[in-house]
């Protein structure tokens, strides 16, 4: 017999059953046989071929199953049944009208994958397309031994140093929250911005608490002749130049307001002053001073580490409203075509407080600017039903499902999801690095995620307890 599936002459006159069963592939080297002996079976009893139908081998024509998403974006992973590759791009899924919102979810239990997906997909393949800019406000620290956040080791991958904020530390990172950048936020340029920062900041500072109409007013005149000093000492005005300027009575008040109103302005200027004082007498080194020249802005990439700052207290709040603040003002300032991402990894300092509602009105600006906010969350249960944070989530044009291994967190994250009945119980199931991604009003589909060894090296967000990289 030949080497392919065809019969020699000799062969073809052989009854049925006294030739061997053709191969289906070529073979390699075959050892020469005897003629006699092979037909005597002396080399083995020949191989008869059943008879069958069109009918019967039908299922040797699979049919080829469709991919359930689309193939225009990063590559992420493969799905799980079709065996074919997942994307992840919010803005090329918006773009294609799968979804109406660019803003994304990551929902799941400690250690099943959120991180890694989100420095992967959104932060590091993300950088290597033209006109993307990726801002990652990183509050978790890296090791109990290594002070530092766990974006870290991303940042310096992509070719930039944090802006690391921290308590005192001179070789931490200062920003003046009245910096010229800062002007552009909420559509308002100019003083008029910095005037819109300001009034957040003594919110925050004030336990929350907005300032009245005679603390606004005296906040307008100080912010005034504060920015008059520093400019006649050609220096940008910071908060040291309102303090100075914080319940004095400028000669204009006094041929306004009666003896009565001077006197209480001047006490709503006190209460300003003992309100931002707080600046530089609990948070020094952080907001107390003029930008430090190694906050370099603008970049694909920035991460404002704020591992450092206390949990308790306005720090952390005022550190990201200065970065949702700075990241607005970046974009209006930057050429159109552009878009950002701006990522928010242990999202659950959200809940609970101002900063929920500042990601719920970046959600809604989301579209006009340009921006994607990419949140990663513990248990959709936790979350009281009327805070801002639920607005967001149920917004959100793409959501990843992590296991959830308790039973409540899962039915909350699939009812909030809209998933298929029945995937409540495989949430609680899910191996590591496994996800339910729900792109719009698709049918979700469970993705396998793949990193690459660099990759597998700097997403590591277990060296505490491990002691050691993946």
């Amino acid at each position: 017999m030949s080497d392919f599936a065809t019969l020699t002459p000799d062969e073809a006159t052989l009854p049925v059953g006294s030739w061997e069963f053709p191969r289906l592939e070529p073979r390699g080297y075959v050892e020469p046989r005897n003629r006699i002996l092979k037909r005597t079976s002396y080399y083995g009893g020949p191989v008869k071929g059943a008879p069958s139908t069109s009918r019967q081998v039908e299922v040797l024509n699979q049919g080829i199953l469709e991919s359930p998403m689309q193939f225009e974006g990063l590559l992420s992973g493969v799905e799980t049944l079709s065996k074919t590759p997942s994307v992840n791009d919010q803005f090329q899924a918006y773009a294609l009208g799968l979804v109406d919102s660019p803003n994304v979810v990551e929902a799941g239990d400690v250690g099943v994958g959120k991180s890694t997906l989100m420095k992967c997909d959104y932060v590091l393949r993300a950088l290597t397309l033209l006109r993307r800019r990726v801002v990652v406000v990183d509050k978790k620290q890296q090791s109990p031994t290594e002070p530092w956040g766990e974006y870290t080791n991303v940042a310096h991958t992509a070719g930039v140093d944090p802006i690391r904020l921290a308590l005192g530390d001179p070789d931490g990172s200062r920003i003046n929250m009245l910096d010229p950048a800062l002007s552009q936020t909420r559509f308002i340029a100019g003083d008029t911005g910095a005037l819109m920062v300001l009034q957040q900041a003594a919110a925050l500072l004030n336990d929350s608490t907005p300032l009245d109409t005679w603390e606004r007013k005296a906040l307008r005149v100080a912010l005034r002749d504060g920015a008059a000093q520093a400019r006649a000492r050609q220096r940008v005005v910071n908060i040291y130049d309102v303090l100075d300027h914080c319940g004095v009575i400028s000669d204009e008040l006094r041929k306004q307001m009666s003896p009565t109103a001077l006197e209480r302005m001047h006490e709503a200027g006190l209460t300003l002053r003992f309100i931002l004082e707080r600046l530089p007498e609990e948070m020094p080194g952080l907001f107390d001073g003029d930008t430090s020249e190694n906050v370099k802005l603008g970049e694909k990439l920035t991460v404002f580490d704020i591992s450092q700052l206390p949990e308790d207290g306005p720090a952390v709040p005022l550190a990201m409203m200065l970065a949702n603040a700075w990241t607005l003002g970046t974009i209006r300032r930057s050429e159109p075509g552009w878009k950002t991402t701006f990522c928010v990894d242990e999202g659950w300092f959200l809940v609970g407080g101002p900063m929920g509602k500042v990601i719920q009105s970046n959600a809604k600006l989301s579209r006009a600017l340009g921006l994607s906010n990419v949140v990663n969350i513990h248990h959709i249960s936790d979350i009281p039903s009327d805070d801002p944070a639920v607005a967001f989530i149920k917004e959100a044009g793409t959501m990843h499902l992590f296991r959830q291994s308790k039973a409540d967190d899962a039915v909350a994250a699939a009812q909030i999801a809209g998933l298929k009945p029945g995937a409540a119980e495989q949430l609680m199931t899910l191996p590591k690095g496994q996800h339910f991604k729900k792109v719009g009003l698709a049918a979700e589909v469970r993705i396998a995620h793949f990193r690459s060894e660099l990759e597998r090296q700097i997403t590591d967000t277990s060296a505490g307890l491990t002691g050691a990289a993946l």
